[in-house]
């Protein structure tokens, strides 16, 4: 398959495009695990009949354009705990609870992303697609099970955590304000906080499970929240109440729809619309005040990491904060 076009792929304007988060120092041992995480799906398609199996690999191929990255696709702290965590553990870890646990974690990021775009016609609904999405999702329940089993028997957590995800994406909700906004964020990411809950238990107990859940919480918020920032005019075009539009008031709402339905009209982003939106969306209390609530849930991370003594996700965390807020 040669004509696959990522989803993730910018192609209309994006006047908020220059901000993004910081670049981490490479880390050897964070580029092995990243490599590893991509093999693990990978892996998952390798039952496939030959031809589906190359056309998948070509689609997860080209997610980033680079074969075997895919997984650079997710910034760091939502996946390279799976390296530190165990390292600053009381005792080793057994490999066979490591195993599980990045193969649940590496399907639980791109389960996310899958079901994402499936749902909102980014991705073709066809046999392959949703097979995949089947292959992954049985995957990803049974790693989660076999962590569960060890870590927290007779735990419901894994049923907990699934039910949580199924209902954030697919039930409908009136989201009143941002902090709403970012509270439902976080359920819908309760397939990738369900794996620090068991890994953290295994590497310090409870209170462990506890910081480095509330850590991928709070940065994956970030991500969210910048995500939605880059994609103003995208959103605006399709109609999506994101975090942007949480922060309007009801002048600056009326300004979005006037533009969206103008817009709509002509198969484009309508100038003068356009302008009148980017005035509300400049004013403090839209994305300016978006950029500072960024910086806090960063902070927020960090702080996680701080009183745990991760060092390493420290950093990482902090090497993510430096971003332009030009636009």
């Amino acid at each position: 398959m040669t004509n696959f076009i990522s989803p993730l792929q910018i192609t209309g304007p994006s006047t908020y495009a220059g901000i993004g988060f910081g670049v981490p120092a490479a880390d050897p041992a964070i580029l092995a695990l990243r490599a590893d995480l991509d093999a693990r799906l990978h892996a998952v398609l390798a039952p496939l009949p030959a031809p589906m199996r190359a056309e998948a690999d070509a689609i997860i191929d080209g997610y980033c354009g680079v074969p075997g990255e895919f997984y650079r696709l997710f910034y760091q702290p939502v996946w390279s705990f799976l390296h530190w965590l165990p390292l600053r553990a009381a005792e080793p870890i057994a490999p066979a609870l490591l195993d599980a646990a990045r193969t649940a974690q590496a399907l639980g990021l791109f389960l996310h992303l899958w079901d994402d775009h499936l749902c909102d016609g980014q991705l073709r609904v066809d046999q392959l697609r949703l097979q995949i999405r089947t292959d992954a999702w049985l995957a990803y329940v049974s790693a989660c099970r076999r962590l569960c089993d060890t870590i927290a028997p007779g735990s419901t957590m894994v049923e907990e955590h699934l039910d949580t995800y199924l209902g954030a994406i697919h039930i409908k909700e009136d989201i009143a304000d941002l902090a709403a906004f970012c509270s439902r964020f976080e359920r819908q990411i309760a397939i990738w906080t369900l794996v620090p809950q068991l890994l953290g238990r295994a590497c310090g107990g409870v209170e462990v499970a506890t910081a480095l859940t509330k850590l991928v919480q709070a940065f994956s918020n970030a991500w969210r929240l910048i995500d939605d920032v880059q994609d103003v005019e995208a959103d605006m075009l399709a109609g999506v109440e994101s975090a942007v539009w949480q922060c309007l008031d009801t002048a600056g709402r009326m300004a979005w729809s006037e533009c969206h339905a103008r817009s709509r009209e002509i198969g484009a982003l309508e100038p003068v619309s356009w302008g009148v939106l980017f005035e509300f969306l400049r004013a403090p209390s839209c994305i300016p005040h978006l950029l500072v609530q960024i910086y806090d849930w960063l902070d927020a991370a960090a702080l996680q990491a701080g009183q745990q003594g991760w060092p390493e996700l420290g950093r990482e965390i902090i090497e993510h904060r430096p971003f332009s807020v030009e636009g």
